[in-house]
């Protein structure tokens, strides 16, 4: 028999995922909000009102010790890595809203509306106008495809993170996912990956830079959809 810590966890239910997402929307606001100080007395109340919503909705015991440690924090003093870090997660925001059929995803190369993500949870609405209220996932196949793609995609952003050069993506996309090669707003120019209207190795670093930050999230999230390596959501790995 196979040993237990070999088995990969089951996939979390639609209601796991539902308030999983939503707790990722508070922490992703607040770091979003502490980025913008020009606004900071408009973003200390959106802070103070998310955590008490997440209290209301009965969702304060879903947090992480990193997770609370951001929302105790006074506003304005998260060091810098958990504010970008908490920023970022916007992004996992808009694939697990995606995964309950709130939301549409953005092409690959788009960063996410932050603030349509999470209204598209019901953020800051009654309980029962949130994902909360009888969650459902899209069919295990749709997710499977999805982790499929972002997992290729992922290879080449961090491949070209790495080495700076082209490659034959549209032929290794081709093998590993079929037809048709073009989903998920995906563009290919000259074999390779489209970033910025032009091949990833001529692309611009802020742009190539960006693409990685937002590949990396939505993999993550991907992988905790399927059940990969870990039921916590931050222990789950991207590898490639």
């Amino acid at each position: 028999m196979e040993d237990e810590e070999f088995l990969e966890p089951p996939p979390p239910s639609a209601d796991k995922v539902a308030r999983r997402a939503i707790v990722l929307s508070v922490v992703s606001c607040r770091g979003i909000v502490e980025g913008h100080p020009k606004h900071s007395k408009e973003g200390r109340d959106l802070v103070k009102r998310s955590d008490l919503w997440l209290r209301a909705i009965g969702l304060e015991d879903e947090l992480s010790d990193w997770e609370r440690q951001i929302l105790v924090s006074p506003f304005g003093d998260l060091a810098d890595r958990d504010r970008i870090d908490a920023s970022w997660l916007s992004e996992a925001v808009t694939i697990l809203a995606w995964s309950l059929g709130k939301f549409e995803l953005p092409g690959f190369d788009e960063q996410c509306d932050p603030a349509a993500a999470a209204n598209s949870l019901g953020f800051l609405e009654p309980t029962d106008s949130t994902a909360l209220r009888q969650p459902r996932l899209r069919p295990p196949e749709e997710l499977d495809e999805y982790n499929e793609f972002i997992y290729n995609l992922h290879w080449r952003v961090r491949d070209f993170s790495l080495n700076r050069r082209s490659y034959d993506f549209e032929s290794l996309a081709r093998k590993a996912w079929g037809e048709p090669v073009l989903r998920h707003g995906l563009k290919i120019q000259e074999k390779d990956l489209c970033v910025g209207g032009v091949p990833i190795s001529r692309a611009k670093e802020s742009e190539w830079r960006a693409l990685v930050s937002i590949t990396r999230e939505r993999h993550r999230a991907s992988n905790w959809l399927i059940g990969y390596a870990s039921e916590d959501f931050y222990e789950v790995t991207t590898d490639t």
